[in-house]
């Protein structure tokens, strides 16, 4: 049989999609054949309906796979109302279309209730889909497959307008699928080459599945809940966190390398890369004995970060430990997020990344449900405390079915239609905490990087401070119209105060490689000139002032 994927990814961050080449690959595997819509504007040209009206004329295919984000539902959403009104109205045969993703497993029944797609899945549905489309190939009925949410009969009612929930079949969710017996994701369904090269040769992996905690912020503690209910077991019963065999990775590793030889760092999407220290010092023992060669990047924890896998990811090659602090209030992270980790565990782990050589990025949000100023404070200060390599500023999103969503309807910053519209979690926040809180958020979240230099030498000697606070002075007397017009001189001042820190010599963050990005200027600086971070390596020639500037902010950073 033939299925038509589709995935709406627009105004967003553009990106591959691991559980869609996982199932394409399961397909394939087993004789069907598969193609991909994608529909992101950095990936042109992006099909217009009636473009994939004629697809689905044209190649007709057997099912129509959505797979969607919260952001991108509505958009999902209103092209499968589309195809349908479209394959009425003009005579020609639609398929049965499917959705899942996140957001149809955070909540099926508030998408099986739109009425528009005959199924909805839940959970991992490799093995689920496959089932799906088995049946569908051999005129089997389809109502009953694991993981589904199915009209009677498999087939969608013709008016479902109106229908209450448990008018339909609601399936349970099977077994997780064994990674060990997953095919190679099927990395040609996507336009990877070109996706690779827009991603300056960064390139998305993943050695396992699953997270051990429980993130108010997150899906996995409403996928742990499903599956322990489902398949009447505890949480350490389900096989939910897994790891692919390293000797399979390896080998995928080096297939993807002759295909899209452009890679030149890869990104571990692991929840949590260093949780399971066997499979991490396994990983790094394996790769480092291969040779290739290639940088990469790893998801930590600030709890689970063993000197051991430290100094063996190093010698392997990570480039950059990723952690998640989300907060600088131990407060806000304990009652509010669920991580359960001090201030001592940040300060500490950034410090052991750095001696190992480590380049560290922390995830940072605003924004937070029951946040107070002085909280908001304290991640800026937690920043400029930790001296962290770069930092990631996102605004809190409250996604339907976590706990989050709950604390931010419970809280009054949301109702419970919360806008799904928003394309990412990076331009602005949903929340609502009255004008004045709202206008401080969305300066923090645009300017954290400059925040952090003003406070900077409270905990450090930082020349760079100064050059700062006269900014950060300036922007929190913006009223909301003053600010939405200084908005756009963000990018040329930030890179103007940056250049000046440099012939200065005085380390400092900036912001780069994205809108949202602070990295420390030791870092870049170095990357820049071409050699390795925090090592004495000859300049190019012909930079004598900028390598200098390089040396100066790289001594500088190791005093601290």
């Amino acid at each position: 049989m033939r299925v038509l994927f589709i995935y709406p990814n627009l105004y967003t961050q553009m990106g591959f999609n691991h559980g869609l080449a996982s199932l394409s690959a399961v397909l394939v595997r087993a004789g069907h054949e598969t193609r991909l819509v994608n529909l992101n504007e950095k990936l042109p040209p992006v099909l217009t309906e009636d473009e994939i009206v004629a697809l689905i004329r044209d190649w007709k295919p057997g099912l129509v796979g959505f797979s969607c984000l919260t952001m991108q539902y509505e958009a999902a959403l209103g092209l499968a109302r589309s195809l349908r009104a479209r394959a009425a109205a003009e005579g020609f045969g639609l398929p049965p279309l499917v959705v899942g993703g996140i957001h149809p497993t955070m909540v099926p029944d508030a998408v099986m209730s739109d009425g528009v797609w005959d199924h909805v899945g839940m959970g991992e549905c490799e093995d689920a889909l496959l089932e799906l489309v088995t049946r569908y190939e051999q005129g089997r009925a389809p109502e009953d497959v694991a993981n589904f949410l199915s009209w009677p009969g498999g087939k969608r009612p013709v008016q479902p307008a109106g229908i209450e929930e448990g008018a339909w079949v609601r399936n349970a969710v099977g077994e997780f699928p064994d990674l060990c017996e997953l095919p190679e994701p099927d990395y040609g369904l996507f336009d990877t080459g070109r996706i690779t090269d827009q991603k300056h040769g960064w390139f998305g992996l993943l050695t396992s599945r699953g997270c051990p905690y429980r993130c108010t912020y997150c899906l996995n503690h409403k996928i742990v809940d499903l599956y322990k209910a489902d398949l009447s077991r505890s949480t350490s019963k389900i096989g939910f966190f897994r790891f692919r065999p390293v000797d399979k990775m390896l080998a995928e590793i080096r297939g993807v390398i002759e295909r899209y030889p452009q890679i030149g760092t890869f990104i571990l999407d692991d929840d949590l890369f260093t949780v399971n220290v066997q499979h991490a010092l396994d990983f790094c023992a394996a790769y480092q004995a291969s040779g290739i060669g290639i940088p990469f990047v790893v998801n930590s924890h600030v709890k689970r970060l063993d000197p051991r896998v430290a100094k063996a990811l190093a010698e392997a090659g990570c480039k950059i430990l990723k952690l998640g602090i989300e907060s600088g209030s131990q407060r806000v992270r304990t009652r509010v997020l669920k991580r359960h980790m001090t201030q001592s565990d940040i300060f500490e782990t950034v410090a052991s990344a750095d001696e190992f050589g480590l380049h560290t990025s922390g995830f940072v949000m605003v924004g937070l449900p029951g946040e107070t100023r002085a909280e908001r404070w304290e991640t800026v200060d937690t920043l400029a405390e930790s001296r962290i390599g770069r930092f990631r500023t996102s605004f809190f999103y409250p996604f339907p079915g976590t706990e989050g969503h709950d604390l931010a309807i419970d809280g009054g910053y949301v109702g419970a239609d919360v806008d799904q519209a928003a394309s990412d979690f990076t331009d602005g926040s949903v929340m609502n905490f009255g004008a004045e809180e709202n206008l401080f958020i969305d300066k923090l979240g645009k300017l954290m990087p400059w925040f952090v230099n003003s406070r900077m030498d409270a905990y450090h000697d930082a020349p760079a401070a100064i050059h700062y606070q006269p900014m950060v002075e300036r922007v929190l007397a913006m009223d909301r119209e003053a600010w939405e017009s200084f908005k756009p001189q963000i990018a040329d001042l930030d890179r103007e105060l940056s250049d000046g820190c440099i012939e200065r010599g005085e380390l400092h963050y900036a912001i780069r490689y994205n809108r949202f990005m602070g990295v420390r200027s030791d870092f870049f600086l170095a990357e820049e000139a071409g050699i390795e971070w925090l090592t004495a390596a000859a300049p190019p020639e012909g930079d004598r002032r900028r390598a200098q500037a390089v040396a100066a902010a790289a001594a500088a950073a190791e005093m601290c």
